[in-house]
């Protein structure tokens, strides 16, 4: 397979899940399967910025050794916010350095929100730090970021999973990778548990019926039984990123072959749509 496949990449948000994207590029790359487009939303927006640069799964891991709400959160609380994700932006430009999004060796895009106007802004032009610092912003916890004179917030609030965007940059195929297909809310029993099905729920909502119609195809880890704020487990949830992906690739395989297909991928996507649990997600062949 050539060495830039015909594909791209749609990389959702997940607060900590997010690491699962690394064991998902993982497996892509030990397969030789390298997205020609990636977008990423939220924390995807953050995988998405190191694979477009040509960094590798196992250096993105090690280069977000120190990635944590500590490292993010900066500030006291003001008008807008009860704080900044200012150190998310420092810590990028520290670790990729001042890079522009259009510079990319991977065309890339970042999905954020205009809090104002409640649209979808699909970043393709600009500070790569800035941008994800934009698409990781939860409203309320941080003060939104300026860009272009709009207020930009999360991402996930608009397009959890990117693959619209992924489609609008020109991709013929689209792999999306959820990291909340179909979990299930967890009795509460604290505010991050209460902002955590809160944030889940708005979001599931939306990729039911939403954006998940333009994936061919989808990958959905097997999260179940980690918790997207709290840390600790960061090996075990790239692990759950790698298992779901092996058991993807005949699939992905199949898209991006000429031949006849063997059914493959309406197999795959049918058992998505089990492990979901009857959320209604879907994809289009």
């Amino acid at each position: 397979m050539d060495a830039r496949s015909e594909f791209g990449l749609a990389l959702g948000g997940g607060f900590l899940r997010g690491f699962a994207h690394l064991g998902v590029m993982d497996v892509l790359e030990e397969a030789g399967l390298r997205p020609g487009w990636i977008a990423g939303t939220s924390v995807g927006s953050i995988a998405a910025a190191f694979a477009a640069f040509g960094h590798s799964a196992d250096e993105t891991a090690e280069a977000l050794e120190e990635l944590g709400w500590g490292s993010v959160t900066k500030g006291r609380p003001r008008k807008l916010g009860l704080s900044t994700n200012q150190g998310l932006e420092e810590l990028l430009l520290r670790l990729l350095g001042d890079v522009r999004l259009e510079d990319a060796l991977i065309p890339l895009a970042v999905v954020a929100t205009d809090i104002n106007s409640g649209n979808r802004i699909l970043l393709d032009r600009g500070p790569v730090a800035r941008a994800v610092r934009a698409s990781c912003c939860v409203p309320g916890l941080y003060v939104p970021v300026e860009i272009g004179g709009r207020l930009l917030v999360d991402g996930a609030l608009t397009e959890n999973v990117p693959a619209g965007a992924v489609r609008e940059m020109g991709a013929p195929f689209v792999v999306a990778v959820s990291l909340g297909c179909g979990l299930p809310y967890p009795d509460v029993q604290s505010w991050t548990q209460v902002m955590a099905n809160a944030w889940d729920i708005a979001t599931h909502s939306q990729m039911r019926f939403e954006i998940l119609a333009e994936a061919d195809l989808l990958i959905d880890p097997d999260l179940e039984r980690f918790s997207a704020f709290r840390d600790g487990r960061r090996e075990e949830v790239i692990q759950a990123g790698r298992e779901r992906t092996l058991e993807a690739l005949p699939a992905l395989k199949e898209l991006l072959t000429p031949e006849e297909p063997d059914n493959v991928i309406l197999r795959w996507m049918q058992a998505v749509k089990e492990r979901s649990r009857g959320s209604g997600i879907g994809g289009r062949r």
